[in-house]
């Protein structure tokens, strides 16, 4: 069964008939209360019972309820289906999930990549639920002042790291202010530059200060990379801090972290529980331990969730996703996602390429048949990208598809306009010098194949390009230390693209991550307007400018998008992956023997 989540723009907070699909297979709701929402949707009873039977799996009743309300009147009364055994939490087990992507040290403040590891080890001050909608986590309530230049959250009490040391208001300020140091390393310092300062008037309250109305400070510290970490230890340990040991608050504690083999976390039983609305679970988790496996190479994910020798896997390889779904053992969940695969032209490192002239970028992006790739390489589980943000996202703006659409013939009179013609191996040369680079890659194997494709269409316009593929770490170490690479091409996953792609196109944030080292003054004044939106509509508009304004002017070069893929296996329970977070959490989880 695949149960398709694809609810862009303003109607995400709606029901419907693929939410309440999604809900129930990924054990969110319950039978009845499938039942209920189907009859509110309008869907007679005899329709309901089949796409339950069709479902499967869905999540035990935690007690007796009333039956759903009576059927419209056009519609037959009949009885609801047999209920199937209660089934109860067990408490034990090791949980082994297969992961598409080597894992990062798991520091929240400096890190290239948060994995699905920070979900058990870190809570943020807020988060979201399977709706979309902002929900408790470390604050209970928050709120803007009526000028927009305060935020004043509400810390629950009672709560304390790892460590055993409190976790308060004043612990929280500590992280926020390291994050804004640019000694820090955080990818995500720049976000903080509209906040003027933070007062903590008691243990459970923390006021933030703005220089302006920041609605967007919402989306930030929901993040992984604003998740709370002790910065005591962190501070003791110096550089060693994530290697051997993390202080967070999750429900899980760190084991061990070994780069290119695995992560393990095991139970906390001294966490307080947590008030998250839709978790069924309030207090210590049921597994005694989680391993995730990077399974780089793409056709082994399929292989192993089918053998058992995982449990649940993100991303399998796309040609595997029918197999997978007709497997009865298998449940397919199959989200719409916001992140997207972008090239990264770097305007500092040679300039004879010439990638700062615009008429340059928008021919290497008219050469991209991205359809092609949708089709080919995607087997259709994706969509091209025109613009930075993918069409799920909140703040898309279906007019960038006016632009970069493939033209090969106007990618090439693009190129003679600046001045690049073919030499007789067919290669633009221009002053001597040949468009001639190296695309640089991580070694996954969907990239990889990406990569051989990208290589193959800009061949076809006549520049000279080679793939150079990294592990991870290489990859980052390749693309930060300046001047960089000419070409590079990367996944961003984020759960609020604009604020990611700013981070990689803002002045601001040059060299890093900002690795392109694009100036475009029409992007940054976009930006800005971004961040000094006030309120959910100013933001919605300054969204949409900001990705058209990406789209004209390309500081980075936006190529497909891919759906959000994740299977597990059936005997697992209250494991719920869904569009609005990156990872699932995992307080609810539990194995059936």
């Amino acid at each position: 069964m695949v149960v398709t989540e694809n609810d862009p723009g303003n109607e995400r907070r709606g029901d419907s008939l693929e939410r309440v699909v999604g809900a129930y297979v990924s054990g969110v709701i319950t039978r009845r209360q499938f039942m209920r929402r189907g009859v509110a949707l309008g869907l007679s009873v005899p329709a309901i019972a089949a796409l339950l039977a069709a479902c499967g799996g869905g999540k035990a009743e935690p007690e007796a309820e009333p039956a759903p309300s009576p059927t419209p009147p056009e519609a037959t009364p009949e009885p609801a289906p047999a209920e199937t055994e209660e089934l109860q939490p067990v408490v034990g087990g090791s949980l082994r999930e297969g992961y598409d992507l080597d894992f990062s040290r798991m520091d929240p403040i400096n890190t290239n990549w948060y994995d699905p590891g920070f979900f058990t080890l870190y809570d943020a001050m807020i988060t979201n639920d399977p709706d979309g909608n902002y929900v408790s986590q470390l604050a209970e309530s928050w709120e803007f002042s009526a000028d927009g230049l305060s935020a004043t959250f509400k810390i629950r009490p009672g709560l304390a790291f790892h460590s055993g040391r409190a976790l308060t208001s004043t612990a929280i300020k500590e992280v926020y202010e390291t994050i804004q140091d640019p000694k820090s390393g955080s990818p995500l310092g720049s976000l903080a530059s509209p906040i003027a300062g933070y007062e903590t008037p008691d243990d459970t309250t923390l006021v933030v200060k703005l220089n302006h109305p920041y609605y967007d400070l919402l989306n930030v510290v929901k993040t992984g990379y604003w998740r709370i970490v002790n910065t005591e230890t962190r501070t003791r340990l110096g550089e060693d801090y994530a290697k051997n040991e993390v202080d967070g608050s999750g429900p899980f504690t760190f084991v061990e972290w070994i780069p290119g083999d695995h992560v393990t976390v095991k139970r906390w039983d001294d966490y307080p529980g947590s008030t998250v609305p839709y978790f069924e679970n309030t207090g210590t988790a049921y597994l005694d331990e989680i391993r995730w496996t990077p399974i780089l190479e793409a056709a082994q994910r399929a292989i192993q969730i089918e053998g058992g020798e995982i449990d649940t896997l993100h991303a399998p390889a796309f040609q595997d996703v029918d197999r997978l779904t007709q497997n009865p053992d298998l449940n397919v969940l199959t989200f719409a996602e916001w992140s997207g695969y972008i090239l990264t032209t770097n305007f500092k490192k040679n300039p004879a390429l010439e990638f700062a002239d615009l008429k340059v970028r928008q021919a290497i992006s008219h050469a991209v048949d991205r359809q092609s790739i949708v089709d080919s390489l995607l087997f259709g589980h994706g969509e091209p990208l025109y613009g930075p943000i993918t069409s799920a996202d909140l703040y898309y703006n279906p007019e960038v598809e006016q632009y970069n659409q493939f033209d090969l013939a106007m990618a090439q009179d693009l190129m003679g306009q600046a001045g690049w013609k073919p030499g007789a191996d067919g290669i633009l040369a221009k002053g001597g010098q040949k468009q001639k680079f190296d695309l640089t890659i991580d070694n996954e194997s969907f990239s990889k194949e990406l990569g051989a494709v990208i290589q193959a269409q800009l061949k076809e316009l006549g520049m000279d390009v080679g793939v150079q593929s990294y592990d991870r770490g290489t990859f980052f170490s390749k693309i930060l230390d300046e001047p960089g690479v000419d070409m590079s091409m990367f996944f961003y996953l984020w759960p609020v693209p604009v604020d990611v792609v700013i981070l990689f196109t803002h002045t601001k944030t040059i060299p890093v991550p900002n690795w392109g080292y694009a100036s475009i003054p029409e992007v940054d004044a976009a930006i800005d307007t971004w961040q000094n939106a006030a309120n959910a509509e100013e933001l919605q508009a300054a969204g949409q400018g900001f990705h058209l304004a990406v789209a004209q002017h390309l500081p980075i070069v936006p190529v497909v998008n891919r759906k959000k893929i994740w299977v597990h296996r059936k005997n697992v329970h209250g494991w719920i992956p869904h569009q609005w977070n990156l990872y699932p959490y995992y307080n609810d989880v539990w194995l059936e023997a």
